[in-house]
């Protein structure tokens, strides 16, 4: 299943966005979802399809190249910026050391049309996007309320451009002092997998999810539209909820791929 967000904006530009997130590519298995994600795409015809983070499920997948290639369609669209989360990072165990896949990423950063910002931004016409790669140690700590700022002002953003943030995650950022600080027209999001909350349930619980991604009960902010100060964010429920290696994941069949429009119109 395949559910569509769409959500009109008001701005100093005029564009229209899609917002997936959450891919969690591991192997083979995900292509029937992930062409149906494509050919969805295909009729939404957006100036830009944004991903911010966790396009793979690990660092090291297996058959790399079908998730080249499905990128590869996706920029025949239109232009996809694309950013870091978590799972693009692998830990050695032995080494306790935390990594990249360089080898993939420099793959996807040769594909045409694509924009693979890690810490890193560019215009586009008069939209000035900025891709956000936090560290791993951070999305150790997050839950506990570790403090994102550090890690989020090496950017600089111009009035006369529009300016979107990719960050993975929404935790912690939506603080107003921070949001002040940031001086960003929208910020999008994924990471929550929508708190792992059935359709039926969101009107109830609004934007509050019923499980966070470790595990903890009722977060706050797991999907939606948030507006704080002149800032838009949108946070997606993402293409996968359940990664191949929770034991849950047979429950992903209850749960549909989400796909955000964003129109943006001038003011």
């Amino acid at each position: 299943m395949i559910s569509n967000k769409n959500y009109f904006l008001k701005g100093n530009t005029s564009a229209k966005i899609v917002l997936i997130s959450d891919i969690h590519y591991y192997n083979k298995k995900e292509l029937p979802i992930l062409n149906k994600v494509l050919n969805e795409i295909k009729k939404i015809n957006p100036d830009y399809i944004c991903i911010p983070g966790d396009i793979t499920d690990e660092s090291k997948v297996i058959y790399e190249q079908p998730l080249i290639d499905w990128i590869s369609k996706l920029s025949s669209i239109s232009k996809v910026i694309i950013s870091l989360g978590n799972h693009e990072f692998y830990i050695d165990k032995s080494n306790n050391v935390f990594g990249l896949n360089h080898k993939l990423i420099d793959k996807i950063k040769n594909i045409k049309n694509v924009y693979l910002l890690d810490n890193e931004s560019i215009v586009l016409n008069n939209i000035n996007f900025i891709g956000v790669t936090l560290p791993i140690s951070y999305y150790i700590d997050e839950e506990n309320g570790l403090d994102i700022t550090p890690y989020i002002y090496n950017f600089k953003t111009n009035k006369n451009n529009y300016n979107v943030l990719l960050c993975h995650t929404p935790m912690n950022i939506y603080k107003e002092d921070i949001i002040k600080k940031l001086g960003v027209d929208l910020i999008l999001c994924g990471h929550m997998h929508g708190g792992i909350t059935p359709n039926i349930l969101r009107p109830i619980l609004k934007n509050t999810g019923l499980a966070s991604p470790k595990r903890k009960p009722f977060p706050k902010n797991c999907y939606g539209h948030l507006k704080k100060l002149d800032t838009d964010i949108i946070i997606t429920s993402g293409i996968v909820k359940l990664s191949h290696e929770n034991e849950y994941r047979l429950f992903n069949r209850f749960f549909s791929s989400e796909i955000v429009t964003i129109t943006i119109k001038d003011k």
